[in-house]
C-alpha cells in the first residue's frame, strides 16, 4: 500500500456547517462549545480507519466517544501514514512545530527529553487512583527516563508471532509446527520444492525485520545481560560480538533458502498480510496486531486454517529460548509548552483513551492492550487472540530493540537488514557498520 498523508483542520465554524447538512469526516473528531469558549487539541496519530488495525481502530472509536461526551472540546487530527509517522514527528521536532499531544516509541524520548518537548508524566499518572499500577509490567519502560514516566503506552503486546496456515502446512506434508530451528528450516525447504512462499515478508518500511524478527532472535542468542550491557555502553558488549553476528546471520539464513517473496523490500506490512490471506504464503511474522487484521478480513477457509507460534528453539544460541519480543510499542506524549484548560482537556483525553475501558475494547478487537484487563475469561475474544494469550503465558518478553535504542542506530540497523536479505552485505559487515554508529 503506497504511503499517503491524510491533513485536515476541523473548527467550529465548519462543524457547525457539517452539522446542520448532517455529513461529517468518519476520521475526524471534534465538536462545538454551546456555551462558552472551545478548549481546541491538536493531535498527531497514524489511525488509519481503512485499515482495520485492531488498537488504532480503538483509538478512533474512544476519540469519537470522548468527543461526544466533551462538547466543549475541538480535537483537530492530523494523520499520517504509519510508515511516514516516525519522519514527520522528527521533522517536526526539529522545527519547533511538536502539535499539543503525539505519538512517541521509546526510541524517541530522551531526545525529546533533553530538548524540553514533552512533559513529565508521574502527577498525571497518579491522579487517578491506581492507574499506573494497571500498566502491564514493562509497557511504561521505554518511556521513562531516570524513573520518570514521557508517555503513556497503548498497547503492550508481542511484536513476534508466527502465523501460519496449517492447511498448506498438510498439502506439502508438515504435520505441525517445527519444534526445531533445523525442522523450521527444512519446512522452509519443503514448501519451496512445492512452489510455495514460505514467509511472507512487506520490509519497505524496514522496521519489520527489526521489531518482528531481530529483537527476538538476538535475544535468543545474546541473553539478557548483552543488551543490558548495550544499554549501558559501559564496553562489556559491542555489535560486533559472536551472539548478535549469530542472531544476523539466522535471518540472513532464511533469505539465502528463498524463505521470503522477492519483492520483500518494496512492499509493506499490510501487504504481508495480504499475500497471505490470499493464499499465496504459508506464513507471516508480525505482532499480536495483526490478529484483527487477519480475523476480519481473511477468507473464512484462511481464517480457519490460520495458527500461532514463535520462532522455535534454536540449539546452538546461548540465551534462554522461551521468548518473544514485547513490551510498550507507541505511547502519547504531551507537548512541555501545553499549559491551562488545554492541558486538562488533553489528560482527560489521554486517560479516556488508555484505561482499562479502552484496554478492553482494544483487546476484544485482537490486540493486547498495555493496560491490564480484568474478566478476560468471561470476554468474547476471536480465536486467534484466545491463541496468542495462551501462546504468550509461557514465554517472556524481551526487549523490542527498535523503542529502545537510539533512533540513528535503529535507522543504521534497518538500513543494513534491508540489504542483507537481498545478498549486498554479509551479517559480519552489517554488524561492523552497527557497531560504528553506536560506537559514536
Amino acid at each position: 500500500m503506497k504511503a499517503f498523508i491524510l491533513k485536515f483542520t476541523l473548527f467550529v465554524a465548519i462543524v457547525s456547517l457539517l452539522t446542520a447538512c448532517g455529513s461529517g469526516d468518519d476520521n475526524a473528531t471534534g465538536s462545538e462549545n454551546q456555551g462558552g469558549d472551545d478548549v481546541s487539541i491538536s493531535l498527531m496519530h497514524y489511525y488509519n480507519k481503512e485499515l482495520g488495525e485492531p488498537a488504532p481502530t480503538a483509538q478512533l472509536e474512544k476519540l469519537d466517544e470522548f468527543a461526544a461526551n466533551n462538547p466543549d472540546v475541538t480535537i483537530n487530527q492530523e494523520i499520517q501514514s504509519h510508515d511516514n509517522y516516525e519522519t514527520k514527528v522528527k521533522t517536526l521536532a526539529a522545527g519547533d512545530e511538536l502539535p499539543d499531544v503525539f505519538l512517541i516509541k521509546g526510541s524517541m524520548t530522551q531526545q525529546f527529553l533533553e530538548n524540553e518537548q514533552v512533559m513529565n508524566l508521574d502527577e498525571f499518572l497518579n491522579e487517578n487512583d491506581g492507574w499506573q499500577d494497571q500498566f502491564i509490567d514493562g509497557t511504561l519502560t521505554p518511556f521513562q527516563v531516570d524513573g520518570s514516566a514521557y508517555g503513556v503506552p497503548i498497547s503492550g503486546g508481542a511484536t513476534h508471532i508466527v502465523y501460519y496456515n496449517q492447511a498448506i502446512f498438510d498439502e506439502v506434508g508438515i504435520e505441525a509446527f517445527p519444534a526445531t530451528w533445523d525442522e523450521f528450516l527444512a519446512a522452509i525447504d519443503t514448501l519451496n520444492e512445492n512452489d510455495v512462499t514460505p514467509i511472507a515478508l512487506g520490509n519497505k518500511g524496514k522496521w519489520v525485520l527489526n521489531s518482528s524478527y531481530l529483537s527476538t532472535l538476538g535475544n535468543r542468542y545474546t541473553g539478557d545481560e548483552w543488551f543490558d550491557n548495550i544499554l549501558a555502553n559501559n564496553g562489556e558488549a559491542a555489535f560486533t560480538d559472536q551472539p548478535f553476528i549469530d542472531a544476523l546471520s539466522a535471518i540472513n539464513q532464511l533469505a539465502d533458502r528463498d524463505a521470503f517473496n522477492e519483492n520483500m523490500n518494496s512492499i509493506d506490512n499490510s501487504e504481508q498480510q495480504a499475500l497471505y490471506m490470499n493464499g499465496k504464503a504459508a506464513m507471516f511474522i508480525e505482532g499480536d496486531w495483526a490478529a484483527g487484521s487477519i480475523s476480519s478480513n481473511a477468507p473464512e477457509e484462511v481464517l480457519e486454517n490460520t495458527h500461532v507460534a514463535i520462532f522455535p528453539a534454536i540449539d546452538d544460541a546461548g540465551g534462554n529460548q522461551n521468548t518473544v519480543s514485547g513490551g510498550g510499542g507507541w505511547a502519547y506524549a504531551i507537548n512541555a509548552d501545553v499549559t491551562g484548560e488545554k492541558l486538562e482537556a488533553i489528560k482527560d483525553m489521554i486517560y479516556h483513551l488508555t484505561n482499562e475501558e479502552a484496554g478492553k475494547l482494544i483487546l476484544e478487537k485482537g490486540q493486547m492492550p498495555a493496560i491490564k484487563v480484568s474478566g478476560t475469561e468471561d470476554m468474547e475474544l476471536g480465536r486467534l487472540t484466545r491463541e496468542i494469550l495462551e501462546l504468550l503465558e509461557d514465554n517472556k518478553y524481551v526487549p523490542i530493540y527498535d523503542t529502545i535504542l537510539e533512533p540513528a542506530l535503529i535507522e543504521e540497523m534497518n538500513n543494513n537488514m534491508q540489504v542483507m536479505v537481498i545478498g549486498q552485505v554479509t551479517p559480519e559487515k552489517a554488524a561492523e557498520n552497527i557497531q560504528k554508529v553506536y560506537s559514536k
